[in-house]
């Protein structure tokens, strides 16, 4: 353990869904500076081929850490974890932190052993995933739904769209036809994007449905995490938050109202060779 006046970490994601993870962090952990840094060039990951997303993770995570001194790198993104932490965490000399799919949390929670997955493509088909799928299987069914359509419904949502939530509702009632026997009676939530529908779940399904985060079960992690590798002043309340993308554009532009309602007083761009932009 070692003592430091002040914590700097990166919340990293393709997209403004780690805003979400950022606003339930930095209530846990309020006393440390937030380096938000989205990829809005590579946005979304869900679909990308994982030596992408790695090239463009290493690079954008080196640039910013060039510019601020980095105690822990949080990969903000269910995908980006599953398909690239391995390998980040031998090429990056930072501790690194992932959000990943909390199914083993939804076994303590289900009572019918019927858990649903909801996450982007990568994330469903990946390794990762079915390994953990076979080796529940002797108790647990785990239905795996797949969605890129709610990853971009949340993004437009985050951005200050108004849109209807209908795909959310068509996904659900879908799962629960072709399930009417046994429907699931816990429901995880895989990507960061989809915190945005909690309460919109909770509204649509039975109230003996469980929705777990994986963000939450993720920062209880890094809590713990925290505590017992960082001893941090924790009565400066002066906060130092910073947003990165790695291209501005009218998009983007127009993001910065939303991210000063977050608490980031201005988005900067990331210095990187052109063929990430």
């Amino acid at each position: 353990m070692y003592f430091k006046y002040k914590l700097n970490i990166i919340i990293f994601d393709s997209g403004l869904g780690g805003l979400l993870f950022y606003n339930q962090i930095k209530r846990i952990i309020p006393y440390s500076n937030y380096f938000y840094v989205f990829d809005n060039i590579g946005f979304p990951y869900g679909n990308k081929d994982q030596k992408y997303i790695i090239n463009r993770i290493i690079k954008i995570i080196n640039n910013i850490c060039t510019l601020n001194k980095i105690d822990l790198i949080i990969i903000a993104c269910n995908t980006a974890s599953i398909l690239t932490l391995p390998k980040l965490r031998k090429l990056l000399n930072y501790p690194i932190i992932g959000v990943l799919p909390a199914i083993k949390t939804a076994t303590e929670f289900t009572n019918n052993n019927h858990i649903c997955l909801l996450a982007t493509n990568n994330t469903i088909y990946s390794k990762y995933i079915n390994s953990i799928v076979n080796k529940l299987s002797y108790k647990y069914k785990i239905t795996l739904v797949p969605t890129m359509q709610l990853v971009y419904l949340a993004e437009n949502l985050l951005q200050g769209y108004h849109l209807s939530i209908l795909p959310l509702y068509k996904i659900i009632t879908t799962v629960w036809k072709n399930n009417n026997k046994k429907t699931p009676d816990t429901i995880v939530l895989g990507c960061t994007h989809f915190s945005l529908f909690t309460l919109n779940l909770l509204n649509i399904l039975d109230k003996k449905i469980t929705v777990i985060d994986s963000n939450i079960i993720t920062i209880n992690f890094i809590l713990m995490f925290i505590k017992n590798n960082i001893n941090y002043n924790k009565n400066n309340k002066f906060r130092y938050d910073k947003a990165y993308c790695v291209s501005l554009n009218k998009k983007t532009k127009n993001l910065a109202i939303i991210l000063k309602y977050y608490g980031f007083k201005s988005l900067e761009t990331i210095n990187l060779d052109k063929s990430l932009v």
